[in-house]
């Protein structure tokens, strides 16, 4: 509220100016300003690309992001809108050089100081966990802190032994969820110091993968890269271990799979469920000596095939008609021309005209395209994939798709000119 009302006051002090304040505040309590990934800013951005916007004023510079690097992509975003940057208490305006020179330093000290402050903390922490106590926030399942000193809790104890035994009997991950699920079992459950109740959640696959492989249930600490003997007690004997990380040796898929045929999905991170939750790339066993491709739904993943409701989508047909889709829409260029960003309407090589032929001029040349210029246009122009049970929705990036139009013109006119020079020489 403080913030807000600093910003009203710089406001109301530039009215000659003709500064209005608009009705809408964006904030984000209790949210580090280290990532950008933040519902108010999201919105600012959003209301920034539709034009609405002209001077973002915030409190201090930190306020808005305390990474040198996403500064400037703020910056350079702020720049393409003609918005300016103004700091209230600190008396500063991106629109000037002074104003730009002096708020660069500034975020330089502020990530200087962050990463500083990291560093003390996880100093603090190797020297905390050498003395074998316990330097954190929440302790693992199983176990309470008093005094820095990891102890046994009985029940939460009862339970990381059973879920061991359990999938030493079972062997399988997926029915020990079932299991685990029918008996309610959730993660751990603990108050905040405001007395809010954190965890409880329904349990899920990668909730037991993170108990099932959790040294310290042998009374270990990590420190220095490595595992170490603690001070602790230990829940489950190494016997015990030993047999639950050899199933989990042999249910291990070499990771480098995925990783080696990454260039496999073409959509990564852009594919989504009507739930909000991502699709993971997914590469099924060898059979008759190949491989086949999915996007399967992350709560499949965490609970088991089917927990979801959501289909699992083939990779080559899911791309398909993706791009079928976004050739249909080269080829009509006034449906995405007459959504495009005020911004690049407004550069001085954009003519509607133009533009339409530079859209249809892609699809012709679609098929003669190679592979490594197709995948980075491609993910330019698209933003994001949601798949019902019955349905997919495709949301276009018009700021990607009008850069691309840009860049098009652009090598257009940078022909023309070296043709024209051509010409020139000749005569």
């Amino acid at each position: 509220m403080a913030q807000r009302q600093a910003g009203i006051a710089h406001i109301a002090s530039h009215a000659e100016s003709n500064w209005r304040p608009i009705a809408q505040t964006y904030s984000d309590p209790d949210v580090s300003g280290s990532t950008l990934e933040r519902v108010g800013l999201s919105r600012l951005l959003s209301d920034i690309d539709a034009g609405r916007i002209d001077v973002v004023i915030v409190q201090k510079i930190d306020r808005l992001t305390r990474s040198m690097t996403d500064f400037v992509k703020l910056l350079e975003l702020f720049d393409q809108h003609g918005v300016a940057l103004v700091s209230v208490t600190q008396h500063l305006n991106s629109q000037d050089a002074t104003g730009r020179l002096s708020i660069n330093t500034l975020i330089s000290f502020a990530q200087f100081e962050r990463e500083i402050t990291g560093e003390r903390i996880r100093d603090k922490i190797k020297a905390t966990r050498r003395k074998g106590l316990w330097a954190g926030s929440i302790p693992p399942l199983g176990y309470e802190v008093r005094n820095q000193h990891l102890l046994i809790k009985k029940t939460e104890a009862d339970l990381v032994r059973r879920i061991f035994k359990r999938f030493v009997a079972i062997g399988s991950i997926t029915e020990l969820l079932k299991v685990l699920k029918n008996d309610e079992v959730t993660t751990k459950q603990w108050i905040t110091q405001t007395g809010k109740i954190r965890g409880g959640h329904a349990i899920d696959k990668t909730y037991i993968y993170k108990v099932l492989n959790n040294r310290i249930y042998l009374g270990e600490l990590h420190y220095d890269d490595a595992w170490h003997e603690g001070i602790h007690s230990p829940i489950i004997s190494i016997a015990l271990w030993d047999s639950a990380q050899a199933l989990l040796q042999k249910r291990r898929r070499p990771r480098k799979s995925i990783t080696k045929n990454s260039d496999v999905f073409l959509f990564k991170g852009l594919v989504f469920g009507n739930d909000e939750r991502a699709y993971s790339p997914w590469l099924s066993s060898m059979r008759r000596g190949r491989r086949y491709a999915y996007y399967i739904p992350q709560r499949d993943v965490a609970e088991g095939a089917g927990a979801s409701g959501l289909p699992r989508c083939p990779a080559g047909e899911l791309e398909a008609v993706v791009l079928e889709r976004l050739r249909e829409k080269l080829r009509d260029p006034p449906s995405l021309i007459e959504n495009l960003p005020t911004q690049v309407k407004q550069h001085p090589l954009f003519e509607e005209v133009a533009a339409k032929d530079a859209l249809t001029e892609i699809d012709a040349v679609w098929e003669l395209l190679c592979p490594a210029f197709v995948r980075p246009l491609i993910r330019q122009m698209l933003k994001r994939i949601t798949i019902a049970q019955d349905k997919l929705t495709i949301s276009w990036d018009m700021q990607g798709i009008g850069n691309v139009i840009i860049n098009h013109l652009k090598a257009r006119s940078k022909i023309a000119v070296e043709s024209g020079h051509k010409r020139t020489s000749r005569r």
